[in-house]
């Protein structure tokens, strides 16, 4: 295997520092560099290829390493030969991480296993055609960018991005990357397809189920005054900790949050309505096996358990209606229609 080792170092070429001048260098963390095209932003882009079938490198053998390290089997081990074996390593890699799946350690491959620095593509004071579609994109996902989709990415649209790449466990940095857009858009296509387009929900619609066993132990609290000043956008269900939460609707979980410091919505969910209509559900204790982003959900299916996770003294479910995907609207009374109170 020393011998191997060193056999591979001699492969690898080596660059001055007047050939970087002329290139745009990248410094992989285990010693090996690497050129790309020269740029004005000097900026890897999805399209870069880092290590693909056939190339035989120490380079090769780091990414394998880290492929085996994530829990990802590779046929023949880390052995720095990039064969079938380490192809179909770094297919599954990539349909686990919701990457595009083809097989080679692209930028976005290289920056989700930490080979390279997630370097922004845009980011507050970014504008024009690039950011619209940015944020259409998280907007079909069911995140609120405030303001809309206008082209201009500002701290709202930043924000935006840390939830989707929360989602995702990306590092939260509010900029969108290389491995930030080719996941943002393989999720944004998916949900196109997925998801047939109709009318929008209005404030009158009907709930399929109610979203916990039979109570009446809720109020409306509508834009009542909470901590901030912010205001109650939402319902609160009382019910005991490690009660059943039921999907209101079918549809599919379009985002789920894990309990954090600083969150107030704790363990939370979001489901998404074929019509594109989403139901925020926030303070569970758990979810439900088996239940993440992409879950086919029919109404009554149970989605998680009551709990006091985030912002909240006692246990209880928050749930929020955002008909069409905009604003929420008072969900008290389309609550009240679904029950027996």
């Amino acid at each position: 295997m020393l011998h191997r080792s060193r056999h591979l170092r001699r492969t690898i070429p080596t660059f001055t520092v007047s050939a970087c001048l002329a290139l745009a260098c990248i410094a992989l963390p285990f010693g090996v560099v690497t050129t790309t095209a020269a740029r004005p932003t000097g900026v890897a882009t999805a399209s870069d290829v880092f290590a693909k079938r056939g190339d035989n490198s120490l380079r090769v053998l780091h990414v394998q390493q880290l492929l085996i390290a994530a829990g990802i089997a590779v046929r023949g081990g880390a052995d720095g030969a990039f064969g079938p074996g380490t192809e179909t390593a770094v297919k599954q890699y990539q349909g686990q991480r919701g990457l595009p799946v083809n097989g080679v350690v692209d930028a976005p491959t290289a920056i989700t296993l930490g080979i390279l620095p997630p370097m922004a593509i845009l980011a507050q004071g970014s504008s024009g055609k690039s950011v619209k579609k940015l944020q259409q994109q998280l907007m079909a996902l069911s995140i609120t960018v405030r303001g809309g989709a206008d082209g201009a990415f500002g701290s709202s649209t930043a924000k935006a991005v840390q939830e989707f790449q929360r989602s995702r466990n990306l590092s939260a940095t509010g900029v969108a990357d290389a491995a930030t857009a080719a996941i943002l858009t393989e999720a944004a296509d998916t949900a196109a397809t997925s998801t047939p387009a109709t009318p929008a929900a209005t404030a009158t619609d009907q709930l399929a189920s109610f979203p916990v066993p039979a109570t009446c132990r809720f109020w409306d609290t509508w834009g009542a005054p909470r901590s901030g000043g912010r205001k109650h956008e939402g319902v609160d269900i009382a019910a005991a900790s490690g009660t059943a939460i039921f999907a209101v609707q079918d549809g599919r979980i379009s985002r789920r949050q894990d309990d954090h410091k600083g969150s107030r919505g704790g363990n939370a969910i979001w489901l998404t309505a074929a019509n594109g209509t989403y139901y925020f559900y926030g303070h569970l204790s758990s979810f439900a096996k088996g239940v993440g982003v992409g879950s086919p959900v029919r109404a009554g299916d149970v989605i998680g358990y009551v709990g006091s996770t985030g912002n909240a003294l006692i246990p209880h479910l928050h749930l929020e209606i955002h008909p069409g995907g905009g604003r929420p609207v008072n969900p008290y009374p389309i609550l009240k229609a679904a029950s027996d109170c």
